[in-house]
């Protein structure tokens, strides 16, 4: 690069050194253009390998929480309340605290994750059925 920087200075020309200097000014962005698409490729390979999620069987998981699991995938929400799951599931586990271990399972294998409510003390009425996301 200096060498051709020294070559330009050595032209007399004025509209010489100024074809050659815009010439070698295309080459330097069609350098740079390359380099940055290698660049980015590259880095774009780098995130996908790092994260990569780890692989997870769902026929390791008990059978109830597997059909919490399936109930969650039909229904094709991001985020969903413990009631909604009970009332779809209420002929597989006969009362909510049946049905709570396999949620906290699902959030241990991070399948789901328990979303903190925002709601305020001295609010009229039950507190809200706790709320989850899903993180498939």
């Amino acid at each position: 690069m200096r060498e051709e920087a020294e070559r330009l200075l050595q032209i007399q020309d004025d509209f010489e050194r100024f074809r050659a200097a815009t010439r070698l000014l295309v080459d330097l962005d069609d350098l740079i253009l390359e380099i940055s698409r290698i660049r980015n490729e590259s880095a774009s390979r780098m995130q996908i390998i790092s994260v990569a999620p780890p692989v997870r069987s769902d026929d390791a998981l008990p059978d109830d929480a597997r059909a919490v699991l399936d109930c969650i995938r039909r229904t094709g929400t991001q985020r969903f309340r413990r009631r909604d799951v009970f009332r779809r599931l209420a002929r597989r586990f006969k009362t909510v605290a049946a049905m709570v271990p396999a949620l906290d399972l699902l959030e241990a294998a991070g399948y789901i994750r328990k979303v903190e409510p925002n709601t305020e003390p001295g609010q009229p009425g039950r507190r809200r059925s706790p709320e989850y996301e899903v993180r498939l």
